[in-house]
């Protein structure tokens, strides 16, 4: 179901004004507009893509979409397009060698000839996220704006789980980012990051299974240590019920209160679009 949730205040002719954050992926394309004098979401828009599309048809739907969106085709202070897939290679900071991406990419998945390869800082835990963006749809989206700057979901995702589960002194949190077909997995205690893994899930069952294979690997105990989920899971799922069944403190991820939301945001769950909201961290 598309999602189009707009604040009264905004104003589509001072767009120049706003940052426009992106993130798209096989399963659908979202985008959110703060109004960084207020530190306010005042927009979010969500068209999802049934079933996943692959990789053509993907790059026609969102072309289509940066023709046809009345919000997309405008002018923007700040453009952040966090690209959405289960690939990507974590280098600590004082390894990291800029002339090194390649290798470090494929020390352990394939690099498509058409891949851009990017990377961003992850400053929480002086580390590295290497990643690649097919190169069309960087394309389609340098084309749009220029003046922006790439991501990948496991970005926001480390970054906000550092800042609101994080801190000297706090005990282990594992945190769960849900997609179609993977799920990030990231364990954090106080300040630093144990673990960050990405899974294939086909059916809950996968799921359940992975979440509780990360417990196991590392002795983890479900009655003590919580769970945060995020991304595309609804409270009345079963999958949730069975996670609970396992894990005592499982719930879903809050919005970060760094930033204000428009209260018709409201009518979608918190967690559902954190990484996209959690952007404006990690710049």
């Amino acid at each position: 179901m598309e999602i189009v949730l707009i604040d009264e205040t905004f104003d589509i002719n001072q767009t120049g004004n706003y940052s426009i954050s992106i993130q798209a992926g096989p399963d659908g394309y979202a985008f959110s507009v703060l109004d960084p004098l207020r530190n306010k979401y005042i927009l979010l828009k969500h068209i999802p893509f049934e079933g996943g599309l692959s990789a053509g048809l993907l790059e026609d739907r969102i072309a289509g979409i940066h023709k046809n969106d009345e919000f997309l085709a405008r002018d923007y202070k700040s453009v952040l397009f966090s690209w959405q897939c289960p690939w990507y290679t974590l280098i600590p900071g004082p390894l990291f060698q800029k002339d090194k991406l390649r290798a470090y990419f494929e020390f352990n998945q394939h690099l498509e000839e058409l891949d851009e390869i990017h990377y961003n800082k992850l400053t929480g835990i002086d580390a590295c996220n290497v990643f690649v963006i097919p190169s069309e749809i960087a394309g389609i989206v340098h084309r749009s704006y220029g003046n922006v700057k790439y991501f990948h979901q496991v970005t926001p995702f480390i970054e906000n789980g550092l800042v609101a589960h994080g801190g000297k002194g706090t005990r282990k949190t594992v945190m769960a980012g849900i997609y179609g077909k993977y799920v990030d997995i990231a364990v954090t205690e106080g300040e630093k990051l144990l673990l960050c893994n990405t899974f294939p899930w086909k059916d809950d069952a996968d799921l359940v299974y992975f979440i509780l294979y990360v417990y196991d690997q590392l002795k983890l105990s479900g009655e003590d240590i919580p769970l945060v989920i995020s991304g595309e899971m609804k409270k009345e799922s079963d999958v949730y019920g069975m996670l609970r069944s396992y894990i005592r403190n499982t719930a879903f991820e809050k919005r970060n209160d760094h930033f204000i939301y428009s209260y018709t945001f409201n009518d979608v769950e918190a967690h559902w679009f954190a990484n996209l909201f959690n952007l404006r961290l990690c710049v």
